[in-house]
């Protein structure tokens, strides 16, 4: 394949407008297609980088000039447009969660598998520096064996104001930690859990404030995940998040709370991103820019997915036993038959 890649975003929300920026700055790339059901949004950013606006999501993932779909619609919304955008036959990336029940992220994987189509389920912390150089760790034998996790990633009320209530804690960050606690110690096998609620049911949300949830991994390794929306909104950091493997020889360590820079204004504390999306000399760099450069490089096929369509319904299938062992106060399996 010659020339830039011709890409095409479905939804240009908080995540998708990232990715259009970014694909509109990757050498290698350009955004050929916009899509959103919001007109006004999608129509700005496609005229800010010279892309064409597609309303039809649908439309827009099978267009026959484009060689690569990015679907970032709502979290209850993937599916339509990643089964277009794969029924095409076009390199797909799908935002977490790869979609809202395990049967539908195993429809999207089995669709890609059976037609040969290259599917990046969109955990972008596999792209972020720090936890790939503790999976580099854990490969290398560096910590021996993997022996427990620690999750944490606790999120702030103030989430819903863009949220409304559209996900869950364990379909909007379990996904997170449950595949970064299966690239570290391998398949999980059991999860029990406890939730709490109140505080965001008080801001009109029938949604869940907080899980605790305790891990089990085939290889005889243990751990635990705290996950939740329910800090104040001024907590610096956007909340606190963090990652600890213990291995038989030596331990892990990622605290995502720190991002390595203090920076205070009249008003107290200003939160800058230095690891995600940060803006270097006018350009996104970061984790998002590495995520894109390796899905250019799957549409080009000169890359497999690193994040595999596997990996995302296991993500899937690990949050919603996260709140089936919490509704039903007892371990759910993950062994599969």
């Amino acid at each position: 394949m010659n020339g830039p890649v011709p890409i095409a975003v479905i939804g240009v929300g908080f995540m998708g407008g990232r990715w259009a920026r970014a694909i509109a700055e990757h050498a290698g790339a350009e955004l050929r297609i916009v899509s959103d059901l919001r007109e006004d949004l999608g129509r700005d950013l496609a005229d800010r980088y010279g892309a064409a606006y597609v309303a039809d999501a649908e439309e827009a993932a099978s267009h026959p000039e484009v060689s690569g779909v990015v679907v970032v619609t709502p979290e209850d919304a993937h599916v339509e447009p990643a089964m277009a955008a794969i029924g095409a036959g076009k390199p797909t990336a799908v935002d977490k969660p790869l979609a809202h029940t395990v049967e539908d992220a195993e429809r999207l994987r089995d669709e890609a598998r059976a037609r040969g189509v290259p599917l990046l389920a969109g955990h972008i912390l596999r792209f972020e520096p720090r936890y790939a150089a503790m999976r580099r760790a854990v490969e290398e034998g560096r910590i021996g064996a993997v022996q427990a996790i620690r999750s944490e990633r606790i999120g702030v009320v103030g989430d819903q104001s863009v949220l409304k209530g559209r996900t869950t804690i364990p379909l909007y960050y379990g996904v997170h930690e449950f595949d970064l606690a299966r690239w570290y110690a391998g398949n999980l096998s059991r999860i029990s859990a406890e939730r709490s609620s109140g505080i965001l049911s008080k801001r009109g949300y029938d949604i869940d404030d907080l899980y605790s949830a305790v891990l089990g991994f085939r290889s005889g390794a243990h751990g635990t995940a705290m996950l939740g929306w329910c800090l104040p909104d001024g907590t610096a950091g956007w909340g606190r998040s963090g990652f600890t493997v213990i291995g038989e020889s030596g331990m892990l360590r990622v605290d995502q709370g720190d991002v390595g820079l203090v920076m205070v204004g009249d008003r107290g504390l200003i939160v800058e991103d230095t690891y995600f999306s940060p803006l270097v000399h006018g350009r996104y760099a970061g984790a998002l820019a590495n995520e894109v450069d390796h899905f250019i490089r799957c549409v080009r096929g000169e890359a497999d997915p690193i994040c595999t369509a596997d990996d995302g319904v296991e993500a899937v299938r690990a949050s919603l036993a996260m709140e089936e062992a919490a509704e039903k106060g007892e371990p759910v399996s993950l062994e599969r038959p």
